[in-house]
C-alpha cells in the first residue's frame, strides 16, 4: 500500500476514483482542491478529494475500488488528511453529501474513522438548470433590480463574520463550506445582517440547494436573489444539470411548487465534521 499525492502528470491513473466534476477541476489546476490516491499491489485501488479552506477543509469524495475494500485503504485515506489537517493547523475537516447507493455505506464508515454525523430525512424537489431559468423569465426576475447580492467569497471578513454568526444562530450551519465559486452561494446584506441567503453545494451530477431563506419584509428579493444564481450558472453549467433543492424551509416548498409544481422525491442528507486526531485511532478500524 502506497499513498500518492496527485497532481495532474498522475491524475489520468486516478480517474476511475474520482468524480468527473473534480477531476475537471484538478486537471484545470483548481487552487483550493486537492487529492491523494492510494495503491495496492502497486495498482491504484482509490483517492480521496479535499477542498482547502481558511478554516475547515471539506472532504469533497472518497472512493475504494469494491475489490479492495476492507483492506484499511479507506482509513488510510482520511489519516493521511488527518495529518495534513493539523500540520497546517487547520480547525476542522467537514463532510457533507446525499445518502443514496454506494454512499449508504459510506456515513457508517466515517463514523468509525472519528467523524459526527447526522442525518435527516428531507423532502427534496428535483429540476433542471434550464426549468429554473425559463420559470424566472416567467416572473420577471431577471429585470428586476439585484440590489446588494453578492456570493460569500466576495463578502469582506467583517461582513463574512458577520454573516457566519448569523448561520450559526439561525440554523446552526457554518458558513465556511459555502465560500466557494463553484458552485457560489450568495446573501443579500443590509446594515451588516443577511437579509436573504442561497447556500449552495456540488453533489455528484447535480448542484443542491441546500439552504434558502429570505427575511419576511424583504421577500421582493427572493426571485432575484435566486436569478442571479441561475443567470451565474448558466455561465458554467449545461442546461440539462439536475437542480436538487431540499425543502428544509416553508418558504422553499412554497417556492418551488409555485415556480415548479414537479414531483417530489426524499432525500436522506448527511453532515458531519470532526478534527484531526492521531493516526493510530484512524488505522484501528
Amino acid at each position: 500500500m502506497e499513498l500518492i499525492r496527485l497532481q495532474r502528470d498522475t491524475l489520468s491513473e486516478w480517474a476511475g476514483f474520482i468524480p468527473e466534476e473534480l477531476f475537471l477541476e484538478l486537471m484545470g489546476g483548481g487552487r483550493h482542491l486537492h487529492a491523494v490516491g492510494v495503491t495496492f499491489k502497486d495498482e491504484p485501488a482509490g483517492a480521496l478529494c479535499w477542498k482547502e479552506n481558511e478554516k475547515e477543509w471539506v472532504l469533497q469524495s472518497i472512493f475504494i475500488h469494491p475489490e479492495y475494500r476492507h483492506l484499511r485503504l479507506g482509513s488510510e485515506l482520511v489519516a493521511y488528511l488527518s495529518e495534513e489537517v493539523k500540520q497546517k493547523n487547520c480547525e476542522q475537516i467537514s463532510v457533507s453529501y446525499e445518502q443514496e447507493g454506494e454512499r449508504e455505506s459510506l456515513t457508517p464508515f466515517l463514523r468509525r474513522c472519528g467523524f459526527m454525523m447526522e442525518t435527516m430525512e428531507l423532502p427534496l424537489g428535483v429540476t433542471t438548470l434550464e426549468k429554473v431559468i425559463e420559470a424566472l423569465k416567467k416572473y420577471d426576475a431577471f429585470r428586476k433590480k439585484k440590489g446588494r447580492i453578492r456570493p460569500l467569497y466576495q463578502l469582506s471578513k467583517r461582513e463574512r463574520y458577520l454573516c457566519n454568526e448569523w448561520l450559526l444562530r439561525e440554523i446552526g450551519e457554518s458558513i465556511r463550506s459555502y465560500v466557494q465559486e463553484r458552485p457560489a452561494s450568495y446573501v443579500i446584506m443590509r446594515e451588516d445582517e443577511p437579509t436573504g441567503t442561497l447556500l449552495f453545494s456540488e453533489q455528484q451530477h447535480a448542484i443542491s440547494l441546500d439552504y434558502c431563506w429570505v427575511r419576511q419584509d424583504c421577500m421582493t428579493n427572493f426571485l432575484p436573489l435566486l436569478a442571479v444564481a441561475a443567470n451565474d450558472f448558466y455561465g458554467q453549467y449545461p442546461t440539462e444539470t439536475r437542480i436538487e433543492m431540499i425543502l428544509s424551509t416553508e418558504q422553499v416548498q412554497s417556492l418551488y411548487t409555485r415556480m415548479l409544481g414537479e414531483e417530489r422525491e426524499t432525500a436522506i442528507l448527511c453532515k458531519g465534521h470532526f478534527s484531526p486526531v492521531p493516526k493510530e485511532l484512524l488505522t484501528a478500524f
